[in-house]
């Protein structure tokens, strides 16, 4: 017999997640200077003790600006999942129990919110209800909820075929407290791994929108929108561009990390010995 495999990157990503989480809750601390604040004296300024990765294009301290954007790419990235997930889980999971009319409907409107890209359906709504962070954040919990419905819906089916479910039944278990203390325990694992990774998706999906100038005013510290800025002074100062994509790379690694981590850690496949 030997030790169970561990996922070589699992605890990496613990300490990348760790590490993000700390620099959002601590950002108005650790952020050396106000990140809106404009001074075109300070204009391209070298990096300094004041301001350690120099000044942009307005004389703002890029420094502040990354650590302010962890609230916002992923403070909006997890209002969004968490929004969508309690949505999916309730539907997702009375479809697959009820079956027939409901679990019809309920497939018919998620491929209805798959249906259509969500960078053509943000730009198609926005160009009817303007430009606003609150717009944003209803379409893109439209466009996610369909995906994530439909995976939480599976799982409810395969654990619906299942002893145990049959055996609650059998005992008088009530439809609600089958799904709430039977079923929803045993998809909580693939839950999980699915949130760390919508996380990152989410990220991806808030930049790309803030980059277009999407959603978020103009001037908000926030990576996809510094990433935006940085066009019009890439090769006069092309480090303006790369310190966001950074910051977007590293989050958005880490949270992938996590949940690939999460998957291995949790699969119920190493719950038994493994034998040579």
């Amino acid at each position: 017999m030997r030790a169970k495999r561990k996922s070589p990157g699992f605890g990496v990503s613990i300490v990348m997640v760790v590490f993000i989480v700390f620099v959002m809750t601590f950002a108005g601390i650790l952020a050396p200077n106000d990140p809106e604040k404009i001074d075109m004296s300070l204009r391209f300024s070298a990096p300094s003790t004041q301001m350690p990765l120099g000044a942009d294009t307005y004389g703002r301290c890029v420094l502040s600006r990354l650590l302010y954007g962890t609230r916002y790419s992923i403070g909006l990235a997890a209002l969004i999942i968490g929004a969508v997930v309690p949505l999916a889980v309730t539907l997702g999971l009375t479809a697959a129990y009820k079956g027939g009319v409901a679990d019809r409907l309920f497939l018919l409107s998620c491929d209805i919110s798959m249906a259509m890209p969500p960078t053509v359906l943000v730009l198609a709504i926005m160009g009817v209800m303007g430009n606003g962070i609150s717009n944003l954040l209803f379409i893109s919990i439209f466009s996610y909820w369909g995906w994530y419905g439909r995976m939480l819906r599976s799982y409810a089916q395969t654990e619906l075929g299942k002893g145990y479910v049959v055996y609650a039944k059998t005992g008088g278990t009530s439809s609600a407290g089958i799904m709430l203390y039977h079923i929803l325990p045993n998809i909580l694992p693939n839950l999980i791994v699915l949130l760390s990774i919508g996380i990152g998706d989410a990220i991806l999906m808030i930049s790309g929108f803030s980059f277009l100038g999407i959603g978020l005013p103009p001037g908000t510290p926030e990576w996809g929108a510094m990433l935006a800025e940085s066009k019009s002074t890439l090769l006069q100062a092309p480090q303006f561009a790369v310190y966001p994509g950074i910051c977007v790379l590293f989050t958005v690694c880490a949270f992938n990390l996590l949940g690939e981590g999460l998957r291995f850690e949790l699969s119920p496949y190493r719950k038994g010995p493994d034998y040579e």
